[in-house]
């Protein structure tokens, strides 16, 4: 393989990743980072790993190692620990190894270190391998003088399951402990002398018959005459792991144990003892995972940091824009108040920033519902037809103010769906408005509809197009339309104005419809937007729909308690509803809206309009407060929530605590007024 270089670019992302908080400095052992192929370069080491090198610097351990995985290693050791590492990644599921192997320090101690790794796929780096090493001399010195006081048999009876002794020279093998009935199966299947048995024939039909199938060839080599002989040279020891299955077919993993015997009567004579490590492996990957879950977190913590920075930087001074606006031309409608002109003109600039301050904070708050899961579908019976003519008749002033022919052309079958309506006009509007606004004077704008398939189970997928001749976008921005924020150029660049997030939530909202979008486009000949999504039909004759008509007025002599904390909301409240006709007293908090229905008779006010965020009283507590007077009236007295609170959850809890429906703030006003005529209609 070609050599594999990082730049010191990559280098400190590694760098800056693992020292995140420290953790890494902090972990009881070795932890560093190589790349899985060419000549495996580390490209992060920690300050404990230096030490077990006898290093004192990054430097130093560099130029000591190469600062290569194989540098590290005794160079007796690789081949092994390599071929090891290879086959337990190969039949590893989840990528994760073990091995021992000797390193030399830089004063030329030679130590022990245990090696715990796992392999990680990287789109940027490619593959490397996450590692976690100790120094366990002590702990192998230790061992092997245990091993070396105790007498062979008994020391290796602790613990291990089944004994047996190996004669190299003679290729026999006696049993000393049996705790499985493999042995004994296959010497009593084979017709085979119990007390010198044929080694490799045990050796051989014991992998055929229980060892997994991966590992047969692995097991086969380690416990070959010719590998034994030449470990055993210099090892008084050592261990592999393997795979087999048991008499109930269980997967269980194995740990084989060959020790040489140095008894001169023993000469070539080693012992083996095998033993199950099942739950040992699960808990040695269980520590591993939960570390690497750290190194995970801390990964996507400080992705998710960056993301965050970036998205808040772009918010802030989205709101900038229409905010330096609205003060702007306040400031200016206050210079010239008597001068019916310009504060007319003064006046629709300010509507214009206030609507699109407002489609900010929706667009925010619709990323933030999609983003943390909190957006749950409605299945709704619609009419599709109606509802783009819907989204059609929104944009229809828009269009007609920059002479802009919008033509549908919609071959839809006679049949509704299950569609969450809100936010499929929600999906196509965000279309619509960016066809209206890119596309210049005198332009074309043509929206489609068709059913494409029908499926047995009932579903349809439906396809809809928004193709205009506007400005189009770059091969470059479309690479990174759907990113939010991003737009073509600023807003005095392309004099257009937009929140850079409709394209992000459409794109959203359509995966979590199930849907996908299309979108084919050409700098300064326009583009073409296709939504492809799939709706349960109902088999059913359509109903027509009445047609709503909103009242500007009230349509009788009404009283309103409006309960309202901020004053300049109470006063523009109190002023619009005067002007529609309405009798109207109010009261700051709602405990003062419960003591104002008690102190008068029965049905002296028509409605309530209700704010819910209020500093003693919120008006959930009133409400109920007011539901459990008692009295009839207050029974069926209508009460509106009048709140910022613009949550499909908040509306639940309105309607949870005994009101009648919800007005979201800003509200408008045509909408508020019929909404009230409604509901004191239905009283009267």
């Amino acid at each position: 393989m070609a050599e594999t270089i990082f730049t010191e670019e990559e280098s400190a992302h590694f760098g800056k990743l693992f020292t995140a908080d420290k953790i890494t400095q902090r972990m009881p052992g070795g932890f560093f980072v190589y790349h899985a192929d060419g000549d495996e370069k580390l490209v992060y080491a920690n300050d404990f790993l230096l030490d077990i090198f006898g290093c004192k610097t990054l430097e130093e351990f560099k130029e000591w190692t190469g600062y290569t995985f194989r540098g590290m290693i005794h160079p007796d050791d690789v081949d092994r620990v390599e071929e090891s590492i290879a086959n337990q990644i190969s039949i590893d599921e989840r990528n994760i190894d073990y091995v021992e192997y000797r390193i030399i320090r830089k004063d030329g101690a030679i130590r022990w270190l245990d090696d715990y790794g796992r392999l990680v796929h990287t789109k940027t780096y490619g593959d490397v391998f996450y590692v976690f090493v100790r120094d366990i001399t002590d702990q192998r010195e230790a061992r092997e003088e245990s091993s070396r006081r105790a007498k062979v048999i008994d020391g290796l009876s602790i613990g291990y399951g089944s004994i047996y002794l190996l004669n190299l020279d003679t290729g026999t093998m006696r049993p000393y402990k049996l705790r499985t009935d493999y042995f004994q199966d296959i010497v009593e299947d084979l017709k085979l002398d119990n007390k010198n048995v044929p080694f490799h024939v045990i050796v051989s039909e014991y992998a055929k018959r229980y060892v997994v199938h991966k590992d047969q060839p692995f097991y086969l080599k380690e416990t070959s005459t010719e590998e034994i002989l030449k470990r055993i040279q210099t090892d008084d020891s050592y261990t592999f792991h393997y795979r087999c299955r048991d008499m109930d077919d269980n997967l269980v993993h194995m740990e084989a144990l060959i020790v040489k015997v140095k008894e001169e009567s023993l000469h070539h004579h080693v012992i083996m003892g095998y033993r199950d490590i099942t739950e040992h492996i699960k808990s040695v990957r269980k520590e591993l995972t939960e570390k690497l879950n750290i190194e995970m977190a801390l990964e996507r913590e400080k992705h998710a940091n960056e993301v965050k920075a970036s998205f808040l930087f772009s918010m802030s001074h989205d709101i900038r824009t229409p905010m330096n606006a609205i003060m702007g031309f306040t400031a200016l409608a206050q210079r010239h108040i008597n001068e019916p002109k310009l504060l007319k003109s003064y006046l629709e600039k300010l509507d214009e920033s206030n609507h699109h301050m407002l489609d900010l904070i929706d667009d925010l708050l619709e990323m933030s519902k999609i983003d943390y899961g909190r957006t749950e579908l409605k299945a709704e019976i619609c009419d599709l037809k109606h509802q783009l003519q819907i989204v059609t008749d929104m944009f229809k002033i828009q269009a007609e103010e920059k002479a802009i022919h919008i033509e549908t052309e919609i071959d839809l079958p006679n049949y509704e769906v299950y569609v969450d309506s809100l936010r499929f006009r929600r999906v196509m509007s965000n279309l619509l408005s960016n066809a209206v606004k890119f596309t210049p004077n005198d332009g074309k704008i043509k929206i489609t509809a068709r059913q494409k398939s029908v499926s047995d189970s009932g579903y349809a997928r439906y396809e809809f197009s928004i193709i205009d001749n506007g400005i189009g976008m770059t091969p470059e921005f479309m690479k990174k339309m759907f990113d939010a924020f991003e737009r073509e150029g600023t807003s005095t660049q392309t004099g257009y104005i937009g929140t850079g997030l409709g394209l992000t939530i459409t794109k959203k909202l359509l995966n979590i419809m199930g849907g996908s979008i299309n979108v084919e486009s050409k700098k300064n000949e326009g583009s073409t937007f296709t939504v492809n999504l799939p709706l349960k039909f109902v088999h059913e004759e359509k109903k027509e729909m009445p047609q709503i008509v909103h009242e500007t007025k009230a349509t009788g002599t009404y009283r309103i308690l409006l309960v309202e904390d901020i004053e300049i909301n109470r006063m523009l409240a109190e002023t619009i509803l005067s002007e529609s006709g309405f009798l109207v007293e109010s009261v700051p908090d709602g405990c003062d809206a419960v003591e104002a229905i008690k102190n008068h008779p029965p049905k002296y006010y028509d409605l309530v309009l209700m704010d819910i965020q209020m500093p003693v009283m919120n008006g959930y507590e009133a409400t109920r407060s007011i539901r459990a007077l008692g009295r009839d009236d207050t029974d069926v007295l209508p009460i509106i929530a009048l709140s910022a609170n613009a949550r499909e959850q908040d509306k639940q809890m309105s309607m949870d605590s005994g009101m009648d429906s919800h007005v979201a703030k800003p509200f408008d006003i045509a909408h508020l007024i019929s909404t009230i005529n409604d509901y004191v209609s239905k009283k009267n």
